[in-house]
């Protein structure tokens, strides 16, 4: 009894242990990939990532499992909403599982001014 117990245990402990490694590798991918996206097809001086949190989160308005932001310096395009969509776009095809993440904000800074863009499952909020 004793051995089937530890060896019910050490199963456990090994399916908890591949589960993490797992889904820490795919949210490392994700944010990697959607950097990738962003620094290879915006023209800015710099592209940071500031968070990329998986897990509950809750606010006044919502509550989410998956929060990324991004901030954009000094980029070059015409109208805001039209970069916006084109950004978003280009995560939809190149970012797999970019549409689950609940809370998406690209902050576009000048040195006049910061635009936040806030994209919910893939979603634009205008």
């Amino acid at each position: 009894m004793k051995k089937q117990l530890l060896l019910f245990s050490i199963g456990i402990v090994a399916g908890v242990v591949t589960y993490a490694t797992i889904t820490r590798h795919k949210v490392e991918d994700k944010s990697n990939a959607i950097l990738k996206v962003l620094e290879s097809n915006c023209e800015c001086d710099q592209i940071k990532q500031f968070l990329y949190v998986k897990g509950l989160a809750t606010s006044e308005r919502e509550i989410s499992t998956e929060t990324a932001e991004y901030e954009l310096k000094n980029c070059k395009y015409t109208d805001l909403n039209s970069e916006a969509k084109r950004i978003n776009q280009l995560l939809l095809k190149k970012v797999d599982g970019y549409k689950e993440i609940d809370r998406f904000t690209l902050e576009f800074v000048d040195q006049s001014s910061s635009k936040l863009v806030t994209i919910n499952n893939g979603n634009i909020n205008y």
